[in-house]
């Protein structure tokens, strides 16, 4: 929004300033000299005039990754946030040890925000894209990420005890033995390309069933798969050693 303010703002003093007195010349040259100077000045302000409505009517929804919208989901629910921007100009919205239980994020663009050391029991991740998002050691027992993306999402150290991971996409994401899947409901979840420790795999091989909506995989078969690509990878290592 400043950025937007500051431009408009730019284009108005160089309408203005594009009409300064002029030195004396001949009055045929001048004349046209005027004319000139009298359209760029108009068109500036039409331009400035522009970007101030478009930024009062769509800035408060503006993301430069096209997550966090709507004022960072106001602030992560009130909850606290920071925001930073990497070099390229993608901005991260960051929370760190939030309180955040019984928030509902349904349907929200929360791509690229860490929930890090939050609690978030009991809370509402329904159909949420949560591509990339970070939820490092993070509380989310009881939660419901029923058709979410969680394509990449770092899991690492969390707990999701008794969670509803219906029909979620859990691809590629980061898990390490201390990530807890308790009693979590996983039908139809789709956890194609994320390694899980043995115990893990085989806890929740026991409780798959269903395939995924959206990639059509079955939950069982994206669990086994990684059996398939372990052992592949194993056996491609075992070549490489041979005389």
């Amino acid at each position: 929004m400043n950025f937007t303010l500051t431009l408009a703002i730019g284009l108005l003093f160089t309408g203005v300033g594009a009409f300064q007195p002029l030195t004396p010349m001949a009055p045929p040259q001048q004349h046209l000299t005027v004319r000139h100077a009298t359209f760029l000045q108009h068109r500036l302000a039409e331009a400035a005039a522009t970007v101030l409505v478009f930024s009062a009517t769509f800035g408060a929804a503006w993301a430069d990754d096209g997550g966090a919208t709507l004022g960072a989901n106001s602030k992560i629910r009130n909850g606290g946030a920071s925001t930073i921007v990497n070099q390229r100009g993608a901005r991260k919205t960051i929370t760190r040890g939030v309180q955040l239980d019984g928030s509902d994020f349904s349907q929200d663009n929360l791509s690229g925000v860490s929930f890090q050391q939050s609690q978030i029991r009991n809370g509402n991740f329904k159909g949420a894209n949560l591509l990339g998002v970070g939820f490092f050691d993070a509380t989310l027992d009881d939660s419901d990420f029923e058709g979410a993306n969680l394509n990449q999402a770092n899991l690492e150290m969390a707990s999701l005890a008794r969670t509803n991971l219906k029909d979620a996409i859990v691809t590629e994401a980061y898990v390490t033995g201390a990530t807890s899947f308790l009693d979590a409901n996983i039908e139809g979840a789709d956890f194609t390309d994320t390694f899980l420790r043995k115990d893990q795999k085989t806890y929740l091989c026991g409780r798959a069933k269903g395939t995924n909506p959206v990639t059509g995989v079955d939950t069982k078969d994206s669990l086994i798969a990684i059996d398939l690509q372990g052992s592949a990878r194993l056996e491609k290592q075992d070549q490489t050693k041979m005389p």
